[in-house]
């Protein structure tokens, strides 16, 4: 029997997404990056964590809600979601 709590495959491929953003924004070597570039990472990393509590019980439930939580524009979204799908 299907729980509530059970993920949908749609929620199950966004959060493998998110993962795979956090190990891009962890395994990124940091010596010699700018204070920018070290940000922009740290916002993957936040964006994928997000990513992985899409449609869970307190987790984002939409795009904006995402883009709220994680402090990323669409622009850099679009951009995560691209490096996340490769």
């Amino acid at each position: 029997m299907k729980s509530a709590y059970d993920p949908t495959p749609t929620e199950i491929k966004v959060a493998s997404i998110g993962r795979k953003l956090m190990d891009i924004s962890v395994n990124m070597p940091m010596k010699g990056l700018k204070d920018e570039e070290i940000a922009r990472s740290n916002r993957m990393s936040s964006f994928g964590d997000a990513l992985t509590r899409f449609g869970s019980t307190f987790g984002p439930r939409n795009l904006n809600e995402v883009l709220k939580l994680s402090g990323v524009s669409v622009e850099e979204a679009e951009e995560f979601m691209q490096l996340g799908t490769q």
